[in-house]
């Protein structure tokens, strides 16, 4: 199979996943090339030296953290918007790479941009349903969810690049019935007469 075929997938899972958590999926992929499991083109090889690495950890840890807080999470969204389009960008760019009929400038611009714009989309929606979710006292479950479909997103995205389109229909489908599921729990404006 054509790598590129499989580029595209991985690039688009890694970005959304970003934009789910912006430092899992960073995270995630330099512990994977630490292990030699997956390898990282110049210069995103850099995720995998002992100063990303631990300092993913760190930015990890206290991204989760924060994000568990109903309180702290709107604010520690409004911080990570920039750090999730950078993460996504990032992911996005280094799993372009096999792409090489493209001037390597428009290749850099286009995943940039496109990386970006991916994460960004998802942690804007991401941070726009919180709020809510906090009122009804959802948001740490939530939470959790999100953190769980990021790091399935990234393994996928890094080691099966072929089943994120089908990660992506699950996940978009799972928060589909939820909705469904939240609206049929409440009664209608008309019931309360």
């Amino acid at each position: 199979m054509n790598p590129a075929l499989l580029s595209l997938p991985a690039a688009f899972g890694l970005a959304g996943a970003s934009g789910l958590n912006a430092t899992l999926p960073l995270l995630i992929v330099s512990l994977l090339a630490r292990l030699g499991l997956i390898h990282l083109g110049s210069p995103y090889d850099a995720l995998a030296s002992d100063v990303a690495f631990y300092g993913l950890i760190v930015l990890a840890v206290v991204e989760f953290a924060i994000d568990k807080v109903p309180a702290l999470d709107s604010v520690g969204h409004a911080v990570m918007l920039p750090l999730a389009a950078a993460s996504g960008a990032i992911l996005f760019a280094s799993q372009t790479g096999a792409v090489t009929d493209v001037h390597p400038g428009l290749a850099v611009i286009i995943s940039v941009l496109a990386g970006a714009g991916v994460s960004s989309t998802v942690h804007l929606v991401r941070a726009g349903v919180r709020p809510v979710a906090n009122v009804v006292l959802l948001g740490p479950p939530l939470s959790f969810l999100e953190d769980t479909a990021s790091a399935a997103l990234s393994l996928a995205a890094t080691l099966a690049p072929i089943l994120v389109p089908f990660l992506l229909a699950l996940i978009v489908l799972g928060a589909v019935l939820l909705w469904q599921r939240r609206r049929a729990s409440r009664p209608s404006p008309m019931s309360v007469r």
